[in-house]
């Protein structure tokens, strides 16, 4: 009889621990889905200045720093893509997506 009650307080006790892991481990998929949507928002408040920045409109001295370095990315993306497309043609061309227009 001591035997089984040493069985079943194990298997309480793992089932208890599992519970906890499972608990655990949602509120940690739920801090991911937080940060990604607070990234994907970041993202977003990127763009809307990059493209107040890239129509002329003016923007914060701290955020003209990092849209002239987006700017300077984009003009060396540009020349890697045409240095790629060069001798291809048009249909080589697969970058033709604007990076900031909004899904």
């Amino acid at each position: 009889m001591e035997f089984m009650e040493k069985v079943n307080t194990f298997a309480k006790a793992a089932a208890d621990k599992t519970n906890e892991v499972i608990g655990d481990t949602r509120l940690r998929a739920q801090i991911l889905n937080d940060e990604k949507s607070i990234k994907e928002l970041y993202n977003r408040i990127g763009a809307y200045y990059y493209k107040k920045f890239a129509a002329g409109e003016a923007v914060d001295a701290e955020v003209l720093e990092y849209c002239t370095a987006v700017s300077v990315h984009l003009a060396n993306i540009e020349e890697k893509k045409s240095a790629l497309n060069a001798g291809r043609g048009s249909s080589g061309n697969f970058f033709q997506k604007d990076p900031f227009e909004q899904e």
